[in-house]
């Protein structure tokens, strides 16, 4: 080594190449701190109106849709369902209500 320093030979280091394997848990390690990390910095973890009831303050009846004060008339499933033949069937006996008559209007995203 003293030798390379005095640049009489070459750096032993430069010559070779070292492959290693590390263990997948050990490999994950950033992956998974980052995702905990953004996990924690996220705005809305637990809605509102859950806060009081995880915490076993609150009445657990009032997390109940039919007691939430700003409920929606409408909901928007975006894709979820493919067809009205789909969304009929992943809701049996019940009665689906279609406003569109026509059946080439009936098209995705159902509200």
């Amino acid at each position: 080594m003293t030798s390379s320093i005095q640049g009489a030979t070459e750096d032993p280091y430069e010559t070779f190449n070292i492959i290693m394997r590390r263990k997948p848990k050990e490999n994950n390690f950033k992956a998974v701190l980052e995702t905990i990390r953004n996990l924690m910095n996220t705005e809305c973890v637990v809605p509102d109106w859950l806060h009081d009831i995880i915490l076993g303050y609150g009445d657990p009846g009032s997390a109940h849709y039919s007691k939430m004060p700003n409920q929606i008339s409408t909901l928007d499933f975006n894709d979820t369902f493919l067809s009205l033949d789909h969304l009929r069937s992943c809701f049996p006996g019940y009665t689906i209500r279609v406003t569109e008559e026509d059946p080439d209007l009936q098209v995705f995203p159902f509200r």
